[in-house]
């Protein structure tokens, strides 16, 4: 079941603080506070310009900016007094709060990054005011739960993670039998690597017409696009629950069925493919994780022949698995990963990620469409912009904040975690046991990139070499001594080692040009 902050402790606060993304009536202080509006605390919601940390894509601007709006206009509508403050940091703006409106108890779910929690307590203290963080009833799982996983554990790993919620929730268990999963297979994802096929038809992905509210938002990051990266003219993600709710259902009814098998496809015609493109809704708090995996599981419950279970598991395992699971590691790993990097790994990020400008594929197609959109779906961001800048080797707190910057959906909660610790092995393993590292055979056989492509993926010298499969056997050459030790990578650098010495030197000396080529733009 859902959990609810009791009514109690919304009575007994002067103020309620709803950060921008906690944008939620469905749980929380905001949900107990409009069961009685005649009682309820004042409310304050602060626009904050350093609410993250890096520069953010112009589109991701627009939606956190927009919903944050919407939601106070919507708070105001139902009666609730809201203060709606923009200032430079979260300080100020309870500060200025404060003197509109003395606070004398703040009431307030737990940040998702630690770093704002130990800053609202120190605002607090500083202030004299007393300060009550409830626990953050956007997140599935709570930090009990993972405290308990976690526990007297050397590794960390997300099936284990998986398994253990899943189970406790009884999500897609056999019925009658508490310990077995649905099918008798935990995890699906072996089933889920197809290729789409020529003339599959794949549903349209909602794109919202901006609201008014949205509209001002645009023009004013117009005044500012020379900052920011991408383009805001195609804007069309939600920006109110309403909106979020559509995206929802037309997931569930249109491309549900066909997210499991082809969630790992690319493809230069259908952009979205089946994904859901919820996550930039989810991460504002417009929907809560539990009631998209619930809507999903109701949706699988009424058409079982038509949707099959690798698409259920799959999508819930990415957010009761995945989404938990690196929430709670960034929780706990966060200032370790603002250093780690454990391959060495130094060279700068090739400018054709600012811009696409490269003559590789499926790079340049992704980086386009993350100017246009904001968005790529999770194989492009790991084994196409992940997987090269680990195989050229930039340096991981780089890759990072590009991330952070270019994605709609970005927090580093969830970009840090993905990119540091899984992306670039930066950790040496905290969370992961091998790093996600591949060829242009993996592309090619996900995708119809290559086809398109100046580069062959079978080549790894020559002037048609892929890049991706030169750098492949550089990475492995360069990081041989330790990973012949890892299970999971000892065959990759057995293999490499039993090449003729003549045909490794060959390799290793097209990888120098390649990246010779990557720095100047030239690839």
């Amino acid at each position: 079941m859902q959990r609810c902050v009791p009514v109690g402790q919304v009575s007994v606060a002067s103020h309620v603080l709803v950060l921008p993304d906690q944008l939620t009536d469905q749980v929380g202080p905001i949900h107990a506070a409009l069961l009685d509006v005649s009682s309820a605390p004042g409310v304050i919601f602060i626009e904050s310009l350093d609410a993250q940390t890096a520069p953010r894509h112009v589109q991701a601007l627009v939606a956190q900016r927009s919903a944050g709006r919407e939601f106070v206009a919507e708070l105001r509508a139902r009666g609730l007094n809201v203060q709606a403050l923009r200032t430079a940091t979260y300080e100020e703006g309870l500060t200025a709060a404060h003197a509109q409106a003395p606070i004398t108890h703040l009431l307030a779910m737990e940040p998702a990054a630690p770093q704002l929690t130990a800053r609202m307590q120190t605002w607090a203290e500083q202030t004299g005011v007393q300060l009550n963080i409830v626990p953050n009833e956007l997140w599935l799982t709570t930090r009990d739960e993972w405290e308990e996983f976690a526990s007297g554990r050397k590794e960390l790993r997300m099936e284990f993670w998986y398994r253990r919620v899943r189970k406790a929730r009884g999500w897609l268990m056999e019925p009658g039998a508490a310990d077995e999963p649905l099918g008798g297979v935990w995890n699906l994802d072996q089933e889920n690597r197809r290729r789409l096929p020529k003339g599959a038809v794949v549903p349209s992905a909602p794109h919202f017409l901006p609201t008014e509210t949205a509209q001002e938002v645009i023009n004013e990051v117009r005044a500012e696009s020379a900052a920011h990266f991408g383009e805001v003219d195609s804007f069309g993600w939600p920006t109110n629950r309403g909106q979020a709710l559509e995206a929802l259902e037309r997931f569930c009814t249109e491309r549900l069925a066909d997210f499991g098998p082809y969630e790992d496809a690319m493809s230069r015609e259908h952009e979205h493919l089946y994904h859901s493109l919820l996550s930039s809704a989810m991460n504002l708090g417009l929907l809560t994780a539990h009631e998209i995996s619930i809507r999903a599981l109701d949706e699988f419950a009424r058409r079982p022949t038509e949707i099959p279970l690798q698409s259920i598991e799959g999508f819930i395992r990415q957010i009761l698995g995945w989404r938990e699971f690196m929430h709670h590691a960034y929780d706990r790993f966060w200032k370790e990963w603002e250093t780690s990097n454990g391959l060495n790994h130094t060279e700068p990020l090739p400018s054709f990620y600012w811009s696409g400008e490269t003559k590789m594929a499926c790079i340049s197609r992704v980086v386009r469409k993350l100017i246009s959109g904001g968005h790529a779906h999770h194989i492009e961001r790991l084994m196409l912009l992940g997987n090269f800048a680990l195989l050229i080797g930039v340096r991981p707190q780089e890759v990072d904040a590009w991330f952070l910057e270019t994605f709609v959906d970005a927090h580093p909660w969830v970009v840090t975690p993905n990119v540091v610790a899984m992306s670039q092995f930066a950790d040496l393993g905290k969370i992961t046991s091998k790093p996600y590292i591949s060829g242009g055979a993996y592309v090619s056989r996900m995708g119809d990139d290559c086809s398109a492509c100046a580069y062959d993926p079978t080549l790894s010298t020559g002037d048609r070499a892929c890049p991706f499969t030169t750098l492949y056997w550089d990475f492995i050459d360069r990081h041989a001594e330790r990973f012949v030790k890892n299970p999971r990578m000892a065959r990759q650098v057995r293999s490499w080692e039993s090449r003729k010495e003549t045909v490794r030197t060959a390799i290793l000396e097209e990888a120098k040009l390649i990246r010779a080529r990557a720095q100047r733009g030239e690839l």
